[in-house]
């Protein structure tokens, strides 16, 4: 296995930097779906729950079965949400990992 270059190691950054880029952005769109299913769910569930009768428990479930594909979006949505923000998670802590390989590194080109 050859040894890594300085230069190998700053194009991964390069790369991994782009790559942290577009993560973030996923992760802002993910997080407006995100919002937007939150809020469709809680108005949904609040007019259900409002022309529901009963005891509080049954109008609960009265009002969640009314709203259940604004509850499984809005479970979706949150699940999407999170994996991106774990991805942007591992592209940083990779990064992290390079720049500890370049700062490693630049003794050994500096003194050469």
């Amino acid at each position: 296995m050859d040894p890594v270059t300085q230069v190998q190691v700053e194009n991964t950054i390069r790369e991994l930097d782009s790559l942290l880029e577009r993560a973030m952005h996923q992760i802002r769109k993910r997080a407006l779906e995100a919002g937007e299913a939150d809020a469709a769910f809680k108005v949904c569930h609040a007019k259900a729950f409002l022309l529901a009768d009963g005891p509080v428990a049954e109008r609960e479930a009265t009002a969640l079965l009314a709203c259940e594909s604004e509850y499984v979006q809005r479970k979706a949505s949150e699940a999407v949400l999170l994996s991106a923000q774990e991805a942007g998670r591992n592209l940083r802590a990779r990064m992290e990992g390079q720049r500890s390989l370049a700062a490693n590194l630049r003794p050994l080109v500096v003194g050469s």
